[in-house]
């Protein structure tokens, strides 16, 4: 039995679902789907858009074109460009924060707070085995092999994962009462957006979807949002109860807390113009849908007041 569809019976299937080509032609649909996307990819898309809910088309998406979801996929990709840049950004900043706190405290070399964290720690996180396992790496082998296991601070920082740096941060900042980093529950949240962007996958999918009824934002965020004054309650309630929005914002909160305000002037000036020029070239395409549009119109009151700040 043939489970694999062809790209041409793809197009049957989504024209079979509802969706249209007035805009871009099957053939072109065609030739995006074998060239610069996949369909699987293509489709996460599908929920941002309503289905017909009785008569002859019950079942079938409500005024949805295959361009809109093309444009979303490419949006997407540049949100994506934009996340992991900013979680470069954090990375290094607490890098640079934590090995000049450590430099900096007289009850420290360097040297002992990576022993006493990978005694009581490695067994969990397996961090060494991690490093050993990069060892043959053009960029990380020298280090390994000079330092291995006994790394000062300066030089485990360059071989370990993001997630392990938020574990040394967290020890450090328990064992001497200094503070690093925001804690574990927000930086969580940079470590996953981080994941995310860095596998390809897909975000503005998810901009419908609502946290866990157990769960409520953080009132760190929630205040953040309350001091730019730019959403009324009912907005700011509704679009923090997204996962999505919910995390771009902690983003921002964030990369506002650690970054030098020169840094900060220089991102956020870029997101607003990327939410004026590249998110808007098609904004006619989703003109009728209010989900998206009223994501957009919060986070872009939120870019923009930040940028007007630095």
């Amino acid at each position: 039995m043939k489970n694999i569809l062809s790209t041409d019976e793809l197009i049957e299937h989504m024209v079979h679902k509802g969706i249209k080509f007035n805009i871009e032609t099957k053939e072109e649909a065609s030739n995006f789907l074998q060239h610069n996307n996949y369909y699987f990819k293509l489709a996460a898309y599908r929920n941002l858009y309503p289905k017909i809910s009785q008569g002859d088309n019950k079942g079938k998406y409500q005024n949805l074109e295959f361009a809109y979801l093309r444009e979303l996929s490419v949006i997407d990709m540049y949100i994506r460009y934009k996340i992991m840049n900013m979680c470069l950004d954090i990375e290094h900043a607490i890098k640079v924060k934590l090995v000049t706190s450590v430099t900096d405290n007289q009850q420290e070399d360097g040297y002992d707070i990576v022993r006493q964290f990978l005694a009581k720690e490695d067994r969990k996180f397996h961090i060494l085995n991690s490093i050993r396992r990069h060892s043959s790496g053009e960029y990380c082998r020298s280090l390994i092999s000079k330092y291995y296991p006994y790394f000062p601070i300066w030089v485990l920082v360059e071989l370990i994962t993001f997630g392990d740096l938020l574990h040394i941060c967290h020890f450090y900042e328990e064992e001497y009462q200094r503070s690093i980093i925001p804690d574990n529950k927000l930086m969580n949240t940079i470590r996953d957006l981080r994941n995310a962007s860095a596998h390809s996958n897909c975000l503005l999918n998810q901009l419908n979807q609502r946290m866990d009824n157990n769960k409520q934002p953080d009132s760190r965020i929630v205040h953040f949002v309350e001091r730019l004054d730019v959403a009324g309650n009912a907005s700011r309630r509704n679009n923090l109860m997204k996962n999505f929005s919910y995390d771009i914002v902690t983003l921002l909160y964030v990369y506002d807390s650690l970054m030098p305000d020169v840094s900060k002037r220089k991102k956020f000036n870029e997101l607003k113009g990327f939410m004026n020029n590249r998110v808007l070239e098609h904004k006619e395409y989703f003109e009728k849908n209010n989900s998206i549009k009223s994501v957009y119109d919060f986070l872009y009151k939120i870019i923009d007041k930040l940028s007007s700040q630095y």
